[in-house]
């Protein structure tokens, strides 16, 4: 029952962290050896209102347009992740997806409309501690990833993505309370080849398991190191600059997954960016499909 409880959790968190218009993470829970998940997701985003340096200004203050009186940004984007377990302490994981973005009207530095594949993520987690083994201890865990740019036209406003392919690493930590409750927490620094600066990002999570439902909130970050300032020369809007930016973000979500079956699940996340730098104000909903399986 215990273990059946923490699998339950860790999908209510890995949906909320899978179903993210943003940097999605993993958890430090990892699936049993030949067992796994997988979730198909539908993220719809938009924002008329955008970030620059330290003010919420409208979308995008340029070229003189007056506040609020930009583009209305929006991307909708399907998307496909999960995980496998290889062994008792390493895991697999992936994340694909397709997007279609858009933007209404403004000066935005492109075209209307972009469509493609969007970048996608591999990586492997090892598991240093497993707290089902040691209850004393969280569970704890560390990733590599590759980021792999994706197939549109970057560089504008409205792209897809900053089409640059990279890797990543993380530590991972969690823990299971009470037999209902978890948090778990991602610290990580992501490097990009060309001009788009390196981050650091961080992904913190709090569940609760109510019956069949699951609940959970969840605080992501990025923090770009370097990059262009919106405004700043040399920035230039029809440069197709913007992968430069110094773009920064706090993104903040509620999830709620429900247990259909002992495979199934459902959930649904709304967040918003709360604050940040050369980002859009953007408000994201997405609902997510999940599959669990056993091959053993």
């Amino acid at each position: 029952m215990y273990r059946a409880r923490l699998i339950a959790l860790m999908v209510t968190i890995m949906t909320a962290m899978g179903s993210s218009a943003f940097a999605d993470g993993v958890s430090p829970w990892l699936p049993a050896p030949g067992a796994g998940f997988v979730n198909l997701s539908y993220v719809s985003q938009n924002a008329n209102q955008f970030y620059v340096q330290d003010n919420l200004r409208g979308t995008p203050p340029m070229n003189g347009v007056p506040d609020g009186k930009g583009p209305n940004l929006g991307q909708h984007t399907v998307w496909l992740n999960g995980m496998y377990g290889w062994s008792d302490s390493i895991a697999i994981d992936f994340r694909v997806g397709a997007a279609r973005s858009y933007a209404s009207a403004g000066p935005t530095g492109g075209r209307d409309k972009y469509s493609g594949v969007t970048d996608s993520n591999v990586g492997v987690t090892w598991r240093i501690v497993d707290e089902l083994v040691k209850p004393s201890s969280p569970s704890l865990a560390l990733r590599v990833g590759a980021i792999i740019a994706g197939s549109y036209d970057a560089g504008y406003i409205n792209s897809i993505g900053d089409g640059a392919s990279g890797v990543e690493v993380s530590a991972l930590a969690g823990k299971f309370f009470a037999d209902r409750f978890a948090v778990s927490g991602e610290v990580g620094y992501r490097d990009r080849e060309g001009d788009v600066p390196a981050d650091v990002f961080v992904n913190v999570s709090g569940g609760v398991l109510v019956d069949n439902i699951g609940l959970s909130i969840n605080y992501k970050l990025v923090d770009a190191q370097s990059g262009l300032q919106i405004g700043v020369p040399p920035f230039t809007p029809g440069g197709r600059v913007f992968p430069k930016l110094e773009e920064d973000i706090q993104f903040l979500s509620g999830t709620m997954n429900f247990n259909v079956t002992d495979t199934m699940n459902v959930g649904v996340t709304y967040g918003e960016v709360i604050d940040g730098r050369n980002t859009s104000k953007s408000k994201v909903f997405s609902v997510t499909m999940g599959y669990q399986f056993d091959t053993f």
